[in-house]
Formats: structure tokens, sequence, C-alpha cells
């Protein structure tokens, strides 16, 4: 999606959360990923999730979707594993008051942060979608008064460095490159044993940042032995990012990349690194 497409979308998603009573302590919305699923495309109940990321807090939008006709969901909610994302904890849960035959619905978990703009990522090692099932008449729509308290497994999710920057397009990436101050530059050698050519390598890359691509950088020839990928990017607490790879196959056929990151802050460059490097 080109980061146009983000920010509109983040601006509709944005005007959405702000008139949620619930959320109206979180501050000004940063950036929305792009909606990631949480069950198989076949399944009964079909679940994608948003991850809205705020100063201080995370908030997942789950999006539930009800395959079974003879069935009706009520009270739905989604409950997380947080013991391996130390320090976070959910602080609001608004559930979806019903999810009928394909009619969608969306519930809502607020997770805090342990520190405000944190770049560290966060992996929810399990989720379950929690509900009362009820029995539904196809004939006539009838809703059968008794329901069963029922669960539903989801698969697990991850909060990474893409999921809190917004892409950030710039005329002249050199310019920009040259006005900004050396004193956070952080340069790294890899070499990308996984990636069999460059454009696998650009686009896991291009991937695990979530930033913009400057000169359709991101364009790779498939024969291509040498390329340059720029990428710049606004993360969580407004610090800019511009990142400037340099890779090449090496004569023993091995892609090589030289990483430069140049950033407002150490920890940016930090955590750039270590996304790229994970």
């Amino acid at each position: 999606g080109t980061p146009t497409a983000k920010k509109k979308e983040g601006n509709m998603y944005g005007d959405l959360i702000n008139s949620m009573p619930e959320f109206a302590g979180l501050g000004q919305l940063f950036t929305s990923s792009k909606p990631v699923e949480l069950t198989e495309s076949e399944a009964e109940y079909c679940v994608s999730c948003v991850k809205h990321a705020f100063p201080q807090h995370l908030l997942f939008q789950f999006n539930i979707r009800n395959t079974m006709e003879e069935l009706q969901l009520e009270q739905v909610a989604v409950e997380m594993d947080l013991s391996d994302a130390g320090g976070t904890e959910v602080e609001t849960v608004v559930k979806a008051e019903e999810c009928k035959f394909e009619t969608p619905a969306v519930c809502w978990v607020a997770v805090k942060r342990p520190a405000a703009n944190s770049l560290e990522g966060m992996f929810v090692r399990m989720c379950k979608l929690t509900f009362t099932q009820k029995e539904v008449d196809p004939q006539t729509g009838e809703v059968f008064p008794d329901g069963e308290e029922e669960e539903y497994p989801l698969d697990e999710l991850e909060v990474t460095l893409a999921d809190l920057v917004r892409p950030l397009p710039l005329p002249d990436f050199r310019a920009a490159w040259d006005a900004m101050v050396a004193d956070n530059d952080v340069t790294q050698v890899f070499r990308l044993d996984k990636h069999k050519a460059i454009s696998d390598a650009v686009t896991a890359i291009v991937g695990a940042l979530g930033m913009d691509a400057s000169d359709g950088s991101d364009t790779v020839s498939a024969a291509a032995r040498t390329h340059r990928l720029l990428l710049s990017g606004t993360v969580i607490g407004e610090q800019s990012a511009l990142i400037r790879a340099d890779l090449r196959v090496s004569p023993s056929n091995a892609i090589e990349m030289k990483l430069s990151i140049r950033s407002q802050a150490m920890a940016v460059s930090e955590a750039v690194l270590e996304a790229v490097s994970s």
C-alpha cells in the first residue's frame, strides 16, 4: 500500500476511535497496521486484527465474521496472554454485543505499555475469542434464549517496529540525509543467508520497517548484482529515521548488505538495526 492509503485509513480509524468514550484518554493515534488474519479463511469464525499505536497504548481492533447461519455469538471478547509481553497490561476491553451470521462485528482491547513511545516489539503468545453462543433458527431468524459459554483459539499475534512507524515520503532523500546530524549513526555489515536474491532481501527489509522507499528503490530487477535501497520513516514519538542499504551479490553468490542508519535518537537507530537483524 502507498503511504497515502495508509494515512487516509489512519484518519478513518482515528475518527472511529475518537468517537468511543472508552478510548478518550488514549491521545493521538500515531499509525494503524494493515489487518492481520488470526484464523484460516475457511474457519467458522474469521478474525482479523488491526494494531493501532498510541503514545502509551496499543489498541487492538478485532474484526469478527461469523460464517455459521445457525449460530449467534453474544458478548464477544478477545482474551490475550501477555505473559511474554513484559510490563504490559490490558487496560480496557470493549466487547461486541452480538455477532450475527455474516454481519461484521468488532471488539477492542487496549493494552498499556510500560513506557511512553516505546519502540519495543510485543509478542502475544495466545489469543482466544470468548463468547456466549446461541442457536438460531435459519428459517425464521429466531434466536433461542439459552446460551453456552464458548471459546475459540486464535493465532499468536506480534507487534513489530513496522507497526510503530509511519512512512515519511521525501522529495529529496540525499538532502534530508545531509541535513540530519550524524550523532546517532549506526552502520553494520550483514550476510543475508536466508535470501537467494537481492529482490527478496529488499522485500523483507521494507516489510520489517514499514517505511517509505525513496526514488522507487524498492523495485529491483531480478538479475541485479548490486542495489541501493533508501527508506525513510517516522517512528512513534515523532522521531525521523533514514536508512541506506547497499546490497550486492558476492563472488560466492551470497547476498551481502551494508546498512547505514541515520536518525534523531540513538534508541531509534538501535531499534531499526534490531528489526533488520531479526
